[in-house]
């Protein structure tokens, strides 16, 4: 026996803690976030012989200059799918609701994945296959709504890479990542790239580099109200971290670095007068003489760098978002001239050490296209998170049930 009821926020909290199909995006956080962003949220859940075994958090809006409202249960119904008595109450008063307050359209995007996935975005043989919760939803109504692999038509991400932390330490990790990924960590740690978070009131620092980084990659970022908004709603689940150099360290490096060249260049010295002429000798000579002229460079650029930006140069800045289950890696942005100081790299094994630390087994770096091929627009998003290790995810995707379809049909020409 199955009871559809509205929900307090409180218990559709208590519901949401102890879900496996719990993200970000479907948070008591997310939905005060809509609220600030002028959305009408209400809270729904199914009883099954008096047991709550399903909720959802429904929003809408105003559109078709408010004669209707578009319905959204971000990130799906959380329940069993394959408990199609509990499913087809969930569908059925969630509709009943919609329509009766002039809704168009609902739509819902499960946070539940399609099929397994290897590192490649290839299907694993054997794998779960998760097919059957589009079907149960096509039973229900729901529209299967085609997948599209630019990002520009989807309400949430539906291809994401994932990398599981259980169990493991920050040395396997560094070790199992690929060997340009760690060149490069290592590179952030040698030249004394820093991480730290930035507070509410230094939030201006991520949205400025957010704004070159938008124009320079063509697309359309937030407002800057909407990322206030967000810091306020998540609290201490949303972390946005900054990564800068200090050129006073960098010089400070690079000098002991010097002094460590002159003590090499002392021993092969040494070396030739005890074998003269001696071909290994004499190649390690010419390569601590490149690395004495690289390391000079250095510190001439990092003399210039001091000059002209200061005592710390910001490189690069990322959100995240942080629950007990999962990091989400949701937005960044990085200055293009300073590229070759590698600070997504220093952010993201920052995150990576503290969710080890905190035992945030889930660590999600969010959405890439879904299109694997090499000269994709976005392959270089997909291969700089590939280069961290872990697997592809594909979401079960959006859903849509029309609730008027004339309108709704005239709704979509005019549209």
């Amino acid at each position: 026996m199955t009871e559809f009821v509205e929900l307090t926020a409180e218990e559709y909290g208590k519901f949401y803690a102890s879900s496996d199909q719990r993200t970000f995006l479907n948070s008591p956080e997310a939905m005060e976030h809509l609220r600030m962003r002028n959305r009408d949220i209400i809270y729904f859940g199914v009883k099954k012989n008096g047991t709550l075994a399903g909720a959802c958090a429904l929003s809408s809006f105003a559109i078709a200059k408010k004669m209707f409202r578009c319905y959204y249960a971000q990130r799906g119904f959380m329940l069993d799918y394959s408990d199609e008595e509990v499913l087809h109450c969930m569908c059925e008063n969630v509709k009943k609701y919609a329509k009766k307050h002039r809704g168009l359209f609902l739509i819902i995007d499960p946070y539940i994945n399609y099929y397994e996935l290897d590192i490649e975005g290839k299907r694993v043989e054997g794998g779960y296959d998760n097919s059957y919760v589009a079907e149960n939803l096509k039973k229900e109504g729901f529209i299967h709504r085609e997948f599209t692999f630019d990002n520009s038509q989807r309400s949430q991400a539906a291809f994401m890479f994932v990398m599981d932390l259980t169990d493991r330490t920050e040395a396997q990790v560094l070790k199992e990542i690929s060997q340009q990924t760690r060149w490069c960590i290592n590179r952030t740690i040698k030249q004394g790239v820093e991480v730290r978070e930035l507070s509410i009131d230094e939030l201006d620092i991520f949205i400025r580099m957010e704004e070159k980084t938008a124009k320079r990659r063509n697309f359309d970022m937030y407002s800057d109200s909407y990322y206030k908004q967000m810091y306020e709603a998540y609290g201490d689940h949303m972390k946005v971290l900054l990564a800068s150099l200090s050129p006073l360290h960098l010089l400070e490096a690079l000098s002991k670095e010097a002094e460590a060249l002159e003590k090499e260049k002392a021993e092969i010295e040494e070396k030739l007068q005890e074998t003269p002429g001696s071909r290994k000798f004499l190649k390690k000579q010419k390569v601590n003489e490149e690395a004495f002229e690289i390391n000079a460079k250095k510190q001439a650029e990092a003399r210039e760098l001091q000059e002209k930006y200061g005592d710390e140069i910001h490189l690069a800045s990322s959100i995240f978002t942080v629950y007990d289950n999962e990091c989400v890696y949701y937005a960044s942005a990085a200055e293009e001239e300073f590229r070759n100081y590698f600070g997504p790299y220093a952010i993201q094994w920052y995150m990576i050490r503290w969710c080890i630390e905190h035992h945030v087994n889930r660590y999600n770096f969010y959405g890439i296209s879904g299109d694997f091929r090499e000269d994709a627009d976005d392959y270089g998003v997909y291969e700089f998170k590939k280069g961290f290790g872990g697997t592809v995810e594909q979401m079960i995707g959006d859903f849509i049930l029309v609730l008027n379809k004339p309108a709704y049909a005239l709704y979509e020409k005019l549209k």
